[in-house]
């Protein structure tokens, strides 16, 4: 199989598994004061703007919808409501296409506020699905946590080989080991 390294903007892979992340024992954006906080925490929003509840929906709406693409990249298929979360964002805050400094097209975020901050997510996604790179967006076949599959052929399965990959092998030597066991000696 022919190898091309990446070339994901590494600073937009990471800012993209951050919000991803925003939610595991606790949600760092379920109310409008920690939602605010962490994008102006990030740069993405002025500490001046109101941040509301609606807000808080549309943020928590578009992390299922982006998290679900990735477990659709896992190999799952897509929750149909990821396509209403995608377009109730674009409806908020459209992507627009600009030159670039150097010529050639970019897209950036459109709108303002919140809106524009998560776009500004959607704008990576899609930078990345152009590149070819978001299907490395995947989501560990063992706890549901989002990673970015750096393996060189693109087919990792978990977050971590020494915690979720391990205990599935494990699991699965078990289920192996049972069957053989119940099958009696000679098979």
């Amino acid at each position: 199989m022919w190898y091309r390294e990446a070339v994901m903007n590494p600073a937009d892979r990471d800012l993209f598994l951050q919000f991803l992340w925003t939610r595991d024992e606790t949600d760092s954006i379920d109310t409008p004061g920690k939602l605010k906080d962490w994008l102006t925490g990030l740069g993405m929003l002025d500490g001046d703007e109101a941040v509301t509840e609606d807000d808080v929906r549309l943020a928590r709406h578009f992390r299922a919808a982006a998290r679900e693409m990735c477990v659709a990249n896992s190999g799952y298929p897509l929750d149909p409501r990821t396509h209403s979360a995608i377009e109730e964002l674009n409806a908020r805050a459209p992507l627009k296409v600009t030159a670039g400094p150097a010529g050639g097209l970019q897209v950036e975020p459109g709108g303002s506020g919140v809106p524009r901050a998560l776009a500004r997510f959607l704008a990576i996604a899609y930078r990345a699905t152009v590149e070819g790179e978001f299907g490395r967006f995947k989501a560990c076949q063992g706890c549901g946590w989002a990673y970015y599959d750096e393996s060189k052929n693109g087919s990792k399965k978990w977050c971590a080989m020494g915690l979720c990959g391990t205990r599935a092998k494990m699991k699965a030597y078990r289920e192996r080991k049972k069957a053989g066991a119940q099958e009696g000696p000679g098979g």
